[in-house]
């Protein structure tokens, strides 16, 4: 028997779209269907019945402990440094993660346009030796004041301060003297109790 070649091409399988949408929900209900844990048998009568533990529901987590309130504590000192530089701070926010101090800081010195409060260091101090490291701001990095002018703000410090500590120390620009009109070193004790 001899088979030759047909010229004839068979029909492609026309689905339409309906059936192969009505197609493919069968299988993901099949697959969804097959994902379930079977159901537990019915206890003998009379006994407990202990609610089923549920492979599709997560556990809870616990929910997360509530934030303290930060502690706010008016002060009322003043630094003053001999290159005209007078800082006063207002009142300190202990804090979480943050320590915060409202400040005014004025400069005036007639042989400079300017000076910085972050030229070196600038931080907080515990009486344990534990610094708090200043968050400089972008748009003013160096924590620059022209001469004549006030600056009022807040300066943050990274983390925070135990409850029982006395006081802290605000040190600007660690290392610097009192007198250098570039950055002028100055220290200030901070009363917490």
């Amino acid at each position: 028997m001899k088979i030759t070649p047909s010229r004839h091409r068979a029909a492609p399988l026309a689905v339409p779209f309906a059936a192969s949408f009505a197609l493919a929900a069968c299988l993901l209900t099949l697959t969804a269907c097959s994902e379930r844990p079977a159901p537990a048998t019915p206890p003998a009568s009379g006994a407990p019945v202990a609610p089923a533990a549920s492979a599709a529901t997560p556990p809870v987590a616990a929910a997360p402990a509530a934030k303290a309130a930060p502690r706010q504590l008016p002060l009322n000192v003043q630094g003053v440094a001999s290159a005209g530089l007078t800082v006063r701070v207002k009142g300190i926010e202990l804090g979480e993660d943050a320590t915060i101090l409202t400040v005014s800081a004025s400069f005036g010195n007639r042989g400079t346009n300017f000076t910085n409060l972050g030229e070196t260091d600038t931080y907080l101090v515990d009486p344990a030796g534990n610094r708090l490291a200043l968050k400089r701001p972008d748009d003013n990095r160096y924590l620059r004041i022209a001469t004549g002018d006030t600056m009022e703000g807040q300066l943050v410090f990274l983390g925070s301060v135990p409850a029982a500590t006395p006081q802290l120390k605000l040190v600007i620009n660690d290392g610097q003297a009192g007198d250098d009109t570039a950055g002028p070193g100055l220290s200030i004790a901070l009363p917490l109790q």
